[in-house]
């Protein structure tokens, strides 16, 4: 059985107790549009729209665009085409500030510098993989704490 992004989006809405109205003003678009996207009568969205349900829900994207799956052939786990446009975008963005510029170029060369300290080939990727780890757990600490803000800022 084939899970669609649509009941995906619709479940974990309702799990979080959102109501439709609310839920498609948070994201940007009509309640009408949203249930249709939900009922698997829109399935096109765009992708600011997709990002933003994402987002809003804190799903997977590869989950939401059905690209996690088990059965999938190694192949296809391949970052697709559409993964790349967003990373691209996003890091375009990021790169236009000058001070982000130069936090990442020094962060990029400490951990290719450690190639040279750790020569065995195996611990660099236990590193590599550990660094992956720290930075995924400190990422959504600090999406809680600016979500936390958020909700702060709309209380007052």
């Amino acid at each position: 059985m084939h899970i669609k992004a649509g009941e995906i989006i619709k479940a974990r809405r309702e799990e979080r107790g959102i109501t439709l109205v609310d839920f498609a003003g948070k994201v940007g678009i009509s309640p009408g549009y949203l249930s249709q996207l939900e009922n698997g009568r829109k399935d096109n969205p765009s992708l600011d729209v997709i990002l933003s349900i994402a987002q809003e829900l804190d799903l997977d994207i590869d989950m939401l665009l059905g690209l996690d799956q088990e059965t999938e052939t190694p192949a296809l786990r391949i970052p697709s085409l559409i993964r790349l446009v967003i990373a691209k975008d996003r890091n375009l963005n990021a790169l236009e500030d000058r001070e982000v510029q130069r936090k990442v170029s020094n962060l990029l060369d400490r951990v290719l510098q450690s190639k040279y300290l750790i020569e065995d080939n195996d611990l660099y990727g236990l590193f590599l993989e550990d660094l992956y780890v720290q930075t995924e757990t400190t990422l959504k600490r600090y999406m809680s704490i600016e979500i936390l803000k958020n909700m702060s800022r709309s209380e007052l």
